[in-house]
């Protein structure tokens, strides 16, 4: 039984290194990868800024001979960007936003850029860029590559659309009446603080609360419209799911046995619960290992005899004595060897 206990930890430990190498991959091609496309972008963003100021100072040198760059095959897409530069490139794990107090149909005011001062409604949030999309703001054209115009109807190789913004670019704007005066008007919040966190165990779901700090104000989340569902005839009736057609007891368990062992893999390397037929054989296995050595060690061999006899005899003669013509014997031997010693060369001082 220790056997498998011991295999099964192990296989635990080992399956253990392997994720944690597996991770340490994929979060260092994330990382690789990360770092091309953001130097791909800050490529075409100084590549369109070089000829924007190229263009500018052809402009202000040549005047009325300025050429005309809007023909061959920037005729279309003359003024427009690549598709990769609107595209926000991701950020790492502990980079982005945990808990988001600006979401979908929020009022935003934009901080900066040429829309600076504009009020938008949010479109979407890119979280893994820590962004957000607002309508009708910021608006860029881009070019449509041709293999995607092939399926499409719209055959415009130029289109305008949303870049999204950082989400330090923009702030949230709430309606806040004026208990004086009694007038209702948009204020932008400069922060917004969060409540405590409630997890749902059941859906895993995160929920909490907004408000302005200093004028505890809430901030209701947006209100979203109930999705509609289309009724088919092969759908199964609500009512059909929550009839309860089994009530659990002490006395039956929750599903038969022979269920549990497929959930549990009853064949695997990873496995620490096991039948007590199973553990019963085992334990015989290491009772019967364990009776095989001690009628090991018990047999006598010719050599463990031959070992016995000498102990016995040893045991017999007792401690050694020395004697006074052992210790002359002794020290005559020691002065043999310092004999054979040389001196040390003398020393020589000079005066």
């Amino acid at each position: 039984m220790q056997k498998v206990l011991r295999r099964t930890a192990l296989a635990k430990a080992q399956y253990a290194r392997k994720a944690e190498r597996r991770r340490e991959r994929l979060a260092r091609e994330a990382r690789r990868l990360r770092l091309s496309e953001d130097k791909e972008h800050s490529r075409l963003a100084y590549r369109d800024i070089k000829e924007a100021r190229l263009a500018r100072r052809e402009d202000w040198e040549l005047g009325p001979l300025v050429p005309v760059r809007n023909v061959g095959n920037a005729r279309e897409t003359y003024g427009s960007m690549e598709m990769k530069r609107v595209r926000p490139t991701e950020l790492a794990e502990e980079e982005r936003i945990k808990f988001w107090s600006i979401v979908q149909d929020d009022r935003v005011v934009v901080l900066e850029g040429r829309d600076k001062g504009k009020i938008g409604v949010v479109k979407s949030i890119e979280k893994k860029s820590n962004m957000a999309t607002v309508a009708g703001l910021n608006m860029v054209d881009i070019q449509i590559p041709p293999f995607m115009l092939a399926n499409e109807i719209d055959k415009r190789p130029v289109r305008s659309v949303e870049m999204p913004l950082p989400i330090s670019s923009v702030r949230l704007v709430h309606a806040l009446t004026d208990p004086e005066t009694g007038v209702t008007r948009d204020v932008i919040v400069k922060k917004v603080a969060n409540s405590r966190i409630w997890f749902d165990k059941h859906t895993g779901v995160q929920r909490w609360s907004r408000f302005i700090p200093g004028l505890n104000v809430r901030i209701p989340w947006p209100k979203k419209e109930p999705k509609e569902y289309k009724v088919y005839e092969v759908d199964t009736l609500r009512p059909d799911i929550e009839t309860r057609t089994w009530v659990p007891t002490l006395l039956t368990p929750p599903m038969p046995a022979t269920v549990i062992d497929e959930l549990r893999n009853k064949y695997s390397v990873f496995r620490h619960r096991h039948d007590e037929e199973y553990v019963a054989k085992k334990m015989a296995e290491d009772e019967e290992k364990a009776k095989k050595k001690g009628m090991a060690e018990m047999m006598r061999t010719p050599l463990k005899e031959a070992n016995r006899r000498a102990r016995k005899e040893r045991k017999k003669m007792g401690k050694g004595t020395l004697t006074k013509e052992m210790l002359v014997t002794i020290g005559e031997i020691m002065a043999r060897g310092r004999a054979l010693v040389p001196a040390a060369a003398p020393q020589v001082v000079v005066a």
